[in-house]
């Protein structure tokens, strides 16, 4: 990125990302059977991916990644990351990843909020000093330090094929919406909130938040006990 060059060619890199390539990409995906993940670059697009859920274009779990690199995607704001975090259905699953050393404070920020984190190469070169450079390896070994600080665990494969839930598909529009945890959609007509039907009685004591957000869950069960 030091030859001004390359840093041009870099800036002018762009998502072919239009409804016709996507919608016929899930479409073959879906045909063999292979679960999509998705690549966004803010929460704008995390509300298009919503639309395609609600229209029936795509039923299943929804994994992906927010990359916080270039022109037009989110920048290294920690605002802007928690607004990610705010906004993601609790069924799902995201990364978070950026470009070279500010990697690591958004490692560390994912890590801290219970969220999954990226490294390697292709993102990054460096460590956190400037000039000393690490293999993608030494990166995976840093995080997995650094989310056994905070008290952490690291997923094993089969962990990362449960919490994926690879292999799954949901046969619905309403089955998708309610696994993501989702309002459903409207009735025609319909009004007001728009909520799951209940037999009024308050359910069994469970986990609160989900793998995405257990940090909120963990807090609430604390305020609980107190």
């Amino acid at each position: 990125m030091a030859d001004p060059k390359v840093r041009w060619a870099y800036a002018n890199m762009v998502t072919d990302a239009t409804p016709e390539f996507y919608i016929e990409h899930l479409k073959r995906l879906k045909e063999h059977r292979i679960q999509p993940y998705f690549a966004l670059t803010s929460v704008h697009q995390l509300e298009q991916v919503e639309r395609l859920i609600r229209f029936g274009i795509y039923k299943g779990p929804l994994n992906g990644f927010f990359s916080m690199a270039g022109g037009g995607a989110v920048g290294v704001n920690p605002f802007d990351w928690m607004e990610l975090i705010r906004r993601t259905p609790h069924g799902s699953k995201w990364t978070y990843q950026t470009v070279f050393r500010f990697s690591w404070p958004l490692a560390g920020f994912a890590i801290a909020l219970g969220q999954h984190t990226r490294a390697g190469i292709e993102d990054n070169l460096w460590d956190a000093q400037k000039g000393k450079h690490l293999t993608s390896v030494q990166m995976v070994e840093k995080h997995v330090r650094m989310a056994q600080e905070v008290g952490r665990k690291i997923a094993s494969g089969e962990d990362a094929r449960r919490l994926l839930k690879i292999g799954v598909w949901y046969e619905t529009v309403e089955e998708t919406l309610f696994n993501l945890g989702l309002p459903p959609n409207r009735a025609k007509g319909q009004t007001g909130s728009v909520l799951y039907p209940t037999d009024g009685k308050l359910p069994a004591q469970k986990p609160l938040g989900s793998d995405g957000h257990p940090l909120a869950g963990d807090m609430a069960r604390a305020a609980a006990r107190a």
